[in-house]
């Protein structure tokens, strides 16, 4: 038996196996150790905090409490504009047109800014 079979008979017997555990366990979340649901897991975990720019931009852009939860569960992190050398890490939060800029903290987030690309708001 040369090479050539040993290999087909090994990938043969691999993706066999592949199968057999992608089946055997359905509902895992095969990517949920990636930064991305990491860093969101976090964010949804810990209670959120609003300061003082922060509730100033939501009354200036008229943006509910509701919707600020509805970004924090389906928006998406944008990594290249979040600032994670910094401490506290601070992630931007992409929804929709809006982003929000939300740091983490040791028992909390904290909203610290949003981002309208439209309509810009005179808070201090």
């Amino acid at each position: 038996m040369n090479f050539r079979q040993r290999f087909l008979r090994y990938l043969i017997g691999v993706s066999i196996g592949m199968t057999m555990v992608y089946f055997m366990f359905p509902n895992y979340d095969w990517l949920g150790w990636l930064p991305k649901k990491q860093v969101k897991e976090e964010l949804l975990k810990k209670p959120l905090v609003i300061d003082s720019i922060g509730q100033c931009k939501m009354d200036c852009f008229h943006i509910s409490g509701a919707q600020l939860e509805l970004a924090r569960s389906e928006g998406s992190i944008d990594f290249a504009s979040s600032r994670v050398k910094e401490e506290p890490r601070i992630y931007r939060l992409e929804y929709g047109e809006l982003g929000f800029d939300i740091a983490i903290l040791d028992s909390t987030t904290q909203l610290k800014d949003i981002i309208h690309p439209s309509q810009t708001c005179s808070c201090p």
